[in-house]
């Protein structure tokens, strides 16, 4: 399945709220979402605990690029009574990378998912996630632009990594600032 997609930083829910409720988005619910990522060298690979009660095995491939970008993805769901076991395969077989932690709001406009994301560690987003699925990519584009135009998103910042590799980075300075700080302390926390 593709997507066309975005990720940019917001500061203020409260006027993207009311912009997606002036088009006429559909507000779907909140979730607490939980993804485990397993190093995986042509993608990115993960495990997404939804509310504690559905879980999904997510692979998806798209270029580092800030803007929109096409996704390519596959999402496989896990029985509860089976996430365990998958996670225990996943980490022997790749090793777990990071663990991203979420509250996210689920809106729907036409063929869009808009996502507003509070990510622990990491800030607020939106993310939007135009299916090209029944529609064809000339028609995907137009709606795109059209929320994008719609959420007034040109004065965000735009992102071109994941979430996991925003995390990432945010350790690996945070990491840097304390053995700069003192590298004996660095050492014995870090252990």
């Amino acid at each position: 399945m593709k997507n066309i997609e975005l990720k940019a930083s917001i500061n203020n829910f409260d006027k993207i709220t009311s912009l997606l409720k002036k088009m006429r988005a559909k507000h779907i619910n909140k979730q607490y979402q939980k993804d485990t990522y397993y190093y995986c060298r042509n993608g990115r690979l993960k495990v997404r605990n939804i509310n504690n009660k559905k879980f999904e095995l997510i692979f998806y491939q798209r270029p580092n690029r800030a803007g929109k970008k096409i996704s390519n993805y596959q999402i496989f769901k896990i029985k509860p009574k089976e996430v365990n076991f998958t996670m225990s395969i996943l980490n022997k077989k790749f090793g777990e990378q990071t663990i991203v932690e979420k509250n996210r709001e689920l809106w729907i406009y036409k063929h869009t998912r808009i996502h507003i994301d509070k990510v622990f560690s990491l800030g607020n987003f939106l993310e939007l996630e135009t299916a090209i699925k029944n529609i064809n990519i000339k028609k995907a584009e137009k709606e795109f632009k059209e929320v994008a135009k719609l959420l007034d998103l040109k004065k965000f910042k735009k992102y071109s990594k994941s979430y996991s590799d925003l995390l990432l980075r945010t350790h690996q300075t945070n990491q840097f600032k304390l053995e700069k700080f003192s590298p004996v302390f660095a050492k014995f926390c870090l252990a």
